[in-house]
């Protein structure tokens, strides 16, 4: 169902309202506005490694995340752990398949039958 009613935005119900009100309040609200718009923070593209010079340069920042620096170093210490413990089980394995080789081709050291 279409409505004959006209459709009013919103900047048309402001315009009409500001009509209305008097001299006194508009130059308030406009000293307002204004105040607002010197105090809005502008945005400025800045290089991505210039904030390292704002608040004390690479030193503070390293300072600052400690928390992070430790987690990291505790990454690592567990990648070179796994790593070790992965190395020392493939050379384990291969020296098991090493014996198994030369009992099916009966190629032991005579080592192996002494006690």
């Amino acid at each position: 169902m279409k409505s004959d009613t006209k459709q009013i935005t919103i900047k048309e119900l402001l315009d009409t309202t500001t009509t209305r009100l008097d001299v006194d309040t508009l130059a308030k609200l406009r000293s307002a506005r204004t105040r607002a718009l010197d105090h809005q923070r502008i945005h400025r593209r800045v290089p991505v490694l210039a904030w390292l010079g704002h608040h004390g340069g690479l030193s503070d920042l390293v300072h600052r995340s400690k928390a992070i620096n430790w987690a990291v170093a505790l990454l690592f210490v567990a990648f070179l752990f796994s790593g070790a413990t992965l190395w020392h089980n493939y050379n384990v394995e291969h020296e098991i398949c090493d014996v198994d080789i030369a009992i099916l081709t009966d190629d032991l050291p005579i080592n192996v039958f002494l006690d």
